[in-house]
Parts: C-alpha cells; structure tokens; sequence
C-alpha cells in the first residue's frame, strides 16, 4: 500500500511538472496589450532628444499622424479651433477612425502619445520629450497633416 506521503509527493511534482511550461512560456511570451504601448522603452522623462521626436514625425504613417495631432490637441499642444478642422479632413481622407468599431491601432496609439521610429525599433512617446521638444513636434505633425490633405 502506498503512503500517503508518496501520494503528496507525486501529486506535487505532477502538479510542478504542470506548471514548468507556463512558466517558460511566460518568460519568452511578447507583451501583450492594446497596440504598441507596452513595447515602449522605460526613458528618464524629457530625455528624448529633438532629432529623435522629429525624424519620428517625418516618417510617420497618415494615421500615427493623425493620432499623434489628436494627443496635441487634446493636450494643448495644438490650437484646437485651427487643427480640428485639419485632423477632420486628415481622418476622413485616410479613413483611420471609420465610424464603426473597426478603427486604426497606430492612430489609438498615436492618441496617446505614441510614435513610430522605424527600424524595428520601440516606439517612442513624446511624454519622454521636453514640454518645448512636444509643441515643437506637435507643429510639425500639423504642417505635414496639412501637406497631405
């Protein structure tokens, strides 16, 4: 008759045994999460530099643009009553916030931040740039909205 304690034993390690790939999946798993926010790279705030914040506008996609215009004016980056009307005719052109719920993940990332680098490289967010670094960008964002519509 076995004991009882080979029983817990067995039952332990079977239990270990159960747990070791979720485990092992957990450490490899990517992030996960709505869009590109959690791949962000943790920066001191107001480290990220000029060129860094502009070379991201200048190669944003339409709809990180649009998203990007959307964070400036919510945040008073951009004169609301100039840049609604560019970001209306910006999103209606490129259809990036279509009035059903099937909308773009790089203008919701954009909305709260968030910027492309390219190259493979995490994106960046413009709450890591200086407050001057941020208005800045945010006229760029709409000068090169403007030039696409």
């Amino acid at each position: 008759m076995m004991s009882f304690s080979r029983v817990l034993c067995a039952s332990a390690f079977a239990t270990l045994l159960g747990v070791a790939p979720l485990a092992a999946h957990a450490e490899t798993s990517p992030p996960t999460g709505a869009g590109v926010a959690n791949q962000v790279e943790q920066i001191t705030p107001g480290s990220l530099s000029a060129d860094t914040v502009f070379s991201a506008v200048a190669s944003a996609t339409p709809a990180d643009l649009g998203g990007v215009m959307n964070y400036c004016i919510q945040s008073n980056y951009l004169d609301s009553k100039e840049a609604w009307p560019v970001l209306a005719a910006l999103n209606k052109k490129t259809n990036d916030v279509p009035s059903d719920s099937k909308g773009n993940m790089s203008y919701a990332d954009g909305s709260t931040g968030l910027l492309k680098v390219g190259g493979g490289q995490p994106p960046i967010s413009l709450e890591d740039a200086s407050a001057d670094i941020r208005t800045q960008a945010c006229a760029k964002v709409e000068a090169r909205a403007k030039s696409m519509l």
